[in-house]
């Protein structure tokens, strides 16, 4: 049920909204990798932008469903995962990583990254589409098979 509406939703805002561009941003990643929305666009690959913070238990909740579709569609799909709270350092995120074996690029604590995106707070989950305009938004737990379906569905309108 929840697939149905998820996908009603991305159908229905995609053809009544107006697009709402993502901001530009550049960060680096824990690893030291260089990241920006202009870098992502530059590859004609769909987004997705995941806001986070590493005491959230309602992230903690997303972590593997990201973690899973991040395998899977690495070589379709960017990813960066972004933390909210300025105490998140790249100390404080590698050994997050390290405990839960993510492997998604995550980058330390930029609040400024998650007001320019109109985001409210931790657990939201942001897809970009190749053109810059984000087609998806929400806040909360999402399971494996909604992210999947959040991913298929913006590669298909590709």
């Amino acid at each position: 049920m929840k697939k149905i509406i998820l996908s009603l939703m991305l159908f229905v805002g995609t053809i009544f909204a107006a697009p709402t561009m993502a901001p530009q941003f550049q960060a680096t990643t824990i690893t030291g990798e260089k990241v920006s929305l202009n870098g992502f666009l530059e590859t004609k690959k769909p987004t997705l932008v995941y806001f986070t913070a590493s005491w959230c238990p309602t992230c903690a909740k997303n972590w593997p469903s990201i973690n899973s579709v991040y395998k899977t569609y690495k070589d379709r799909v960017n990813f960066v995962s972004i933390s909210i709270d300025p105490t998140d350092t790249n100390e404080v995120l590698t050994k997050l990583a390290k405990k839960h074996d993510l492997v998604y690029p995550s980058v330390a604590g930029n609040p400024k990254i998650m007001v320019d995106f109109g985001v409210t707070g931790q657990a939201t989950t942001i897809m970009v589409n190749s053109k810059g305009e984000i087609t998806f938004k929400d806040r909360g737990h999402l399971t494996l098979e909604e992210y999947t379906t959040i991913i298929e569905d913006s590669l298909s309108n590709e």
